[in-house]
This record gives C-alpha cells, sequence and structure tokens, in this order.
C-alpha cells in the first residue's frame, strides 16, 4: 500500500512540475522573479495553473498518508493535510489583480496561501526525526534542506511585504518554497519505496 501511495506522490509531484514549467515558458507576461505564481490564474493560462494547485493538494495527501505511517510522522502529516486542503481550494479563490482594490476573495486567496505554504515549511521541520527513521541520514538531510530552503523562502515573501524596493523579487521568494516543498516530495515518494 505505501508503494502505490508514494506512486501517487511521484506522479502529482510530476505534474505539478510539468505544469509550473509549462506556465513559465508559456506566453504569459509574467516575470518569475517578480510575479506570484498565483498570478498565473489570471491569464489565459488559468487551468494550468489549477493543476498545478489540485495536483500539488494531491501529492500533500500522500505525502501526509506515508508520514502519517512512521513513527513520529503523526504532526508532519496533519500539518500536510493543512496544506492539501489550502492548496485544493486556492484556485476557487483567485488573487486579486494587480493594483485592484482588494477583495473579500483575493484576501482569501492570501490567506490560503499564507498557511498552506507555513504547514507545509512546519511540517518539514515537525518530520527531521520521522523521516531519518524512515529512510536514515539521507533522508533527514533532504527534508532539513528542503525545510531551510522553504523557510529562507517564507522570510523572503515577508520581507518583500514590508520592503517595497524588494517586491521586484517576490516571485523569487515564493519559487523557493514551491522549489522546497517539490524536492521534498520527491524525497518523501523516494523513501516510501525503498522501505
Amino acid at each position: 500500500m505505501t508503494a502505490a501511495i508514494a506512486i501517487v506522490l511521484l506522479l502529482a509531484t510530476v505534474v505539478q512540475l510539468g505544469a509550473l514549467v509549462a506556465l513559465h515558458v508559456l506566453p504569459t507576461g509574467l516575470s518569475p522573479i517578480a510575479d506570484p505564481v498565483s498570478q498565473y490564474a489570471l491569464t489565459r493560462y488559468s487551468a494550468g495553473y489549477t493543476v498545478s494547485a489540485v495536483s500539488a493538494a494531491v501529492a500533500g495527501v500522500a505525502a501526509a498518508l506515508i508520514l502519517g505511517g512512521l513513527s513520529g510522522g503523526a504532526v508532519a502529516a496533519a500539518l500536510l493535510w493543512v496544506f492539501a486542503a489550502a492548496r485544493a481550494v486556492i484556485p476557487a479563490v483567485p488573487m486579486d489583480e494587480p493594483g485592484a482594490t482588494p477583495t473579500r476573495k483575493g484576501r482569501l486567496h492570501n490567506l490560503l496561501a499564507t498557511v498552506a505554504f507555513a504547514a507545509v515549511t512546519a511540517a518539514s521541520f515537525v518530520a527531521l526525526g520521522a523521516m531519518g527513521l524512515a529512510g536514515g541520514s539521507g533522508a533527514s538531510n533532504a527534508t532539513l534542506a528542503t525545510g531551510i530552503v522553504m523557510a529562507i523562502g517564507a522570510v523572503g515573501i515577508v520581507l518583500c511585504r514590508v520592503a517595497v524596493s524588494l517586491r521586484r523579487v517576490f516571485g523569487v521568494a515564493e519559487r523557493l518554497i514551491y522549489l522546497g516543498f517539490i524536492v521534498w516530495f520527491v524525497a518523501i515518494g523516494i523513501v516510501a519505496l525503498a522501505s
């Protein structure tokens, strides 16, 4: 059963990565350095954003199921359930157009993004012990490294919101979080397949 869940995790992660790569190479007019990933939902390629978010939710559920079955993985699993729920809902509440008056949907979008990013980042740190027990020091090191990458991205997002001069690199900070959880999900899947 764990192997099947690991395959779902890896496939969902590949689908998410594929959708993100496609969005970044299509002629959207957006800057990966400055613009948030959610802004792709405001383009004619919005379906790619939905595929990315929903596949991230599926990957989050699969990762939660795997971590929930590991000794010491229950809290990390619970955090991943929160991540998955937020990612599943976020396509239904798109961000506001840049420069537009904030709306209820836009504020809810920001809340869901914050909850998802905080939950997955916290889950990676909480899962260190469980991943180490399941896959040894390599799995633990990968979990720590991806957690650090996500934490750097989260701090970057906060700094971009506070300092107007940094807003031009918001996209980089946000994409660090994506990079971190995508790589971490791959690591979880590999550890589960090897177990």
